[in-house]
């Protein structure tokens, strides 16, 4: 019986997308890396937030709390008006703390340095086990700390985009879809590359791929989307 490979053309519409997006957006600009600890705070009471607005909010734990031990410790009357302006704030504030308190009782102290040395898999899966700590926040702390891992990031702009090119089934979640696109991502990217990608994507469905009445006529992949409102001639 002869074993025949079926060659995956989504590997090759996702590296067309990606040379097409940094050609039309150029590269993304470099930002600050965050502690793990410090990535897993924003990532917590960053959901269904924008950026600006979760920032804003990271700030002010950082200059309420001296380090992120007393923001563990704190009560849950002290973290919420300092988060209020976040997504469901009165849900997220009690899940910080309770994560935090997770970690120590897991690890013996508040860090996350040591999923350094795990496989991607296997820090996703213990992160993913903390309160309110879903597969994006997980790959967060990962890819955009300073841990660095080559572990793929995707938000709601983000899987957006891929649902309507075809690349992930129409109704796949983050979990999904980041476990179908990990395996089609170019074998020489590494962190810095995978975290490019994802800020590509992320722009594209912030600027044109909207939820309501996409940009669809002026997308640079409208050559690529499988559902997209054809060009005019």
């Amino acid at each position: 019986m002869q074993l025949i490979l079926i060659h995956d053309d989504r590997t090759g519409r996702l590296q067309a997308a990606h040379g097409w997006l940094r050609h039309c957006f150029g590269p993304p600009g470099p930002y600050r890396l965050l502690d793990p600890v410090s990535q897993l705070v924003m990532g917590l009471i960053g959901g269904r937030t924008r950026g600006a607005v979760s920032a804003a909010a990271f700030m002010r734990l950082r200059q309420r709390f001296a380090c992120w031990e007393s923001l563990r410790d704190a009560p849950v009357a002290e973290i919420l008006p300092l988060i209020a302006g976040v997504s469901f704030a009165e849900v997220k504030a009690p899940r910080l703390p309770a994560a935090l308190r997770m970690v120590t009782a897991r690890r013996g102290a508040l860090t996350l340095d040591f999923l350094a040395g795990w496989p991607d898999g296997a820090a996703l899966d213990w992160l993913e086990r903390l309160p309110g700590v879903g597969r994006k926040t997980a790959a967060t702390v990962l890819n955009f700390s300073t841990l660095r891992k080559p572990v793929l990031v995707i938000d709601t702009h983000h899987l957006r985009v891929i649902r309507r090119l075809g690349l992930v089934g129409p109704r796949a979640g983050i979990a999904e879809a980041h476990d179908c696109l990990t395996p089609l991502l170019p074998s020489g990217w590494g962190a810095a590359e995978i975290d490019d990608h994802h800020q590509l994507v992320k722009t594209l469905g912030q600027r044109f791929c909207r939820p309501s009445r996409p940009a669809c006529p002026a997308c640079p992949l409208r050559a690529l989307c499988l559902q997209g409102v054809p060009r005019r001639r």
